[in-house]
């Protein structure tokens, strides 16, 4: 007798799983990551002129095209330099995953700048749809 109930256990078992199949659509995860212009706050050194070694520390806050991490990005911003002067500079930088760098031409100190600081890490965004059947 008992022989009979092992393949009316496998009939249902597998009914089941086909009928639960049919009641969960396919779903698509998709995760994605917004790389928008971001802010730069850090710490910078204009080159020439008559400061320490010959440039000038700073503090700098930039605009870089974009926070994608290990990629380069243009830059524009403002220094206030520790000598009481400002800066405005164009450049380029590089986001690292821990930092940023900045180098560039400060057109109103007339020198070549370095800069090193942070930059807000991209959002990341999971989306889930479901896939008609």
């Amino acid at each position: 007798m008992f022989t009979k109930f092992v393949p009316l256990v496998f009939v249902l078992a597998s009914a089941t799983a086909s009928f639960a199949g049919e009641l969960a659509p396919p779903t698509t995860t998709t995760t994605s990551v917004k790389n928008d212009p971001s802010l730069f706050l850090g710490l910078s050194w204009t080159f020439g002129g008559t400061g320490i070694g010959g440039g000038t520390p700073g503090v700098s806050l930039k605009l870089l095209s974009t926070n994608k991490r290990d990629a380069p990005a243009a830059s524009a911003g403002v220094t206030y330099n520790l000598d009481g002067t400002f800066g405005c500079d164009l450049g380029i930088g590089y986001n690292t995953s821990d930092a940023s760098m900045t180098f560039g031409y400060d057109f109103c100190k007339r020198g070549v700048q370095f800069g090193v600081g942070g930059t807000k890490k991209p959002d990341t965004v999971t989306t889930t749809s479901v896939t008609p059947g």
